[in-house]
């Protein structure tokens, strides 16, 4: 039995290459997605609906979005509880989280597909409280790092404010203790008498961090006694909350994956790559697998003369990715930056703000790192503190940093703040606040630094191979699958690895450090080496194959059965 009718469920990037892919491979069968959205279209609504969340009742709208040119259906779905975030990245967190899963699960009904496809989301969360899930639906839950998804009992109030139902948010109305805690803590921060349960409920809803600001500075703080009593009650009303130390479960799941072999052996097998979700991992260890992806290559740009400065290929690249090199620090000169005159097709259609230059006579390996600005999960801190021990060990070296809206971070606005200071490092760095042409950066720069400590699932280091462009990255997940090690396999290595991956007790700088001094003492000292990498690189094959695609659909059918 093949799949017929699939809803991907997703936050992130929309799948359309695994899902064209797909389609090629199993032409009979469809996948369609499901997103949130913060702008209404000024197209009729596919569907709307009511649904009960914070304390109200809320609408939602549902849009089947415009035509694109791989003829996916994408639908979205818009409430103003949810989408009144700036960026759909910020639906990740909790207080918008929980409505918007409320919501597409009642759309989800409606659209009816075989099987819900959702991608790092938790999409049981808050069941607890509300009547069951069609069990006609099925769910495959594929999760890229399951400390994202972790949401601990002292969340419990929080949690029932957002996602009980009628029934339940009546059971918290009548209950006296909460009546009584309620009524304290509105009296705290509101002037007001206490009258309506439900205004107070809004009120301290919308206060609620707010409230919580002194939780670092110990129990014994009014609001927090209250809370913790508010949070205890709450579990006691909803028994069924204390079976799990969180809110999301794989229970109802009908299969669960990752999308790293590493990462799948390592949940299985070490609580600290899984957080809260570990005795449920290994509960639930029968109905679950990894999978893999990949890319399509055509569709980044590879050998298509706009999208870099010169074509080349395994075969001549020894001429050619010199060009571009010298035209990319051409561009990120001091006399480019100060006049703007920057090359614009660097960028995809946005302004950028550049920090430092690049002297564009210096011969150096040309390193480049390309992150978001989530400083733990992709190791921004030991980026930054690798450059600088590089700096301060006098390496030759130029780096170009590329973090979109990064200078709204604090801790990378003092990095560059200090690097600005220290005018011997002038001419040795760029760093980049803007969505970027990769493909120009990979095909021009020697080396990719990923110091991730998360199983982040972007596809990024597969096109820096296809550019010739060398991986020095942590031992992590996708990361550790899918890039040999040229010390572990000098026939087909493609970059660089640390020992271990980032998430130990050792240094992580030093661990880091180590595999960036091997890259640049092989790049400088063994150059029939360094070109036996970007060859292998180059030579990766990264694309969807049939195994992949297979196993997908083998989990679909199981799912199904």
């Amino acid at each position: 039995m093949n799949f017929t009718d699939v809803l991907y469920l997703t936050l992130g990037a929309l799948p359309f290459e695994y899902i064209d892919e797909m389609r090629k491979q199993y032409p009979e069968n469809d996948i369609k997605v499901l997103i949130p959205i913060i702008n209404t279209y000024d197209i009729k609504p596919f569907m709307k609906f009511d649904y009960f969340t914070q304390n109200h009742v809320a609408e939602a709208a549902v849009y089947k979005l415009p035509e694109n040119h791989d003829n996916i259906q994408v639908y979205g779905i818009y409430s103003s509880v949810f989408s009144s975030c700036k960026n759909v990245s910020e639906i990740a967190r909790f207080h918008y989280l929980a409505p918007f899963l409320k919501a597409a699960r009642i759309a989800i009904k409606k659209i009816k597909p075989d099987i819900v496809h959702c991608e790092n989301i938790p999409f049981f969360l808050g069941e607890e409280f509300e009547k069951g899930f069609p069990n006609s639906i099925k769910v495959l839950q594929s999760i890229k790092d399951f400390t994202q998804i972790d949401i601990s009992k002292p969340e419990a109030f929080w949690a029932a404010i957002n996602l009980a139902d009628k029934s339940a948010m009546k059971q918290i109305c009548r209950d006296k203790i909460i009546r009584t805690l309620i009524a304290k803590l509105f009296k705290l921060h509101n002037t007001k008498r206490f009258y309506q349960m439900r205004e107070c409920l809004k009120y301290i809803y919308k206060n609620y961090y707010k409230f919580r600001k002194y939780i670092d500075k110990g129990e014994d703080i009014e609001e927090n006694v209250i809370f913790n009593k508010l949070n205890s009650r709450v579990l006691k009303l909803f028994p069924q909350m204390n079976n799990n130390t969180y809110l999301h479960t794989l229970k109802r799941a009908n299969y669960w994956v990752t999308t790293s072999e590493t990462y799948y052996t390592e949940v299985l097998n070490n609580p600290k790559y899984s957080g809260l979700m570990y005795p449920e991992i290994v509960n639930t260890k029968e109905k679950s697998d990894f999978v893999s992806f990949g890319i399509n290559s055509s569709k980044y740009g590879f050998n298509v003369p706009n999208d870099i400065y010169q074509a080349f290929n395994a075969e001549n690249f020894r001429e050619l990715r010199n060009i571009n090199k010298t035209a990319i620090l051409k561009e990120l000169s001091s006399d480019r930056i100060k006049t703007n005159f920057v090359d614009p097709t660097l960028f995809n259609n946005e302004e950028a703000s550049i920090t430092g230059s690049l002297d564009r006579f210096y011969e150096a390996p040309l390193l480049f790192a390309h992150a978001s600005s989530e400083i733990f999960a992709n190791g921004i801190d030991i980026l930054f503190n690798t450059i600088l021990k590089l700096f301060e060990m006098h390496k030759s070296i130029q780096v170009i940093i590329c973090i979109k809206d990064g200078l709204k971070v604090g801790f990378i606005k003092s990095w560059l703040e200090f690097l600005q200071k220290n005018k011997q490092y002038d001419g040795k760095w760029v760093f980049i606040d803007g969505n970027v042409k990769l493909s120009k950066f990979y095909a021009s720069s020697d080396i990719t630094l990923i110091p991730r400590r998360a199983n982040l699932n972007t596809p990024e280091h597969y096109i820096a191979m296809r550019y010739g462009c060398v991986p020095v990255a942590a031992r992590v997940g996708i990361l550790n699958d899918t890039i040999p090690d040229i010390f572990d396999d000098m026939t087909n290595g493609c970059g660089l690895k640390t020992k271990k991956d980032l998430l130990t007790e050792e240094d992580n700088n030093e661990l880091f450090l180590a595999p960036v001094i091997k890259a640049l003492n092989i790049y400088q000292h063994n150059p029939s080496s360094w070109k036996l990498l970007i060859k292998n690189c180059m030579l990766k094959d990264c694309s969807w194959n049939f195994d992949m695609l297979e196993k997908y659909n083998k989990i679909y059918r199981e799912i199904l059965k």
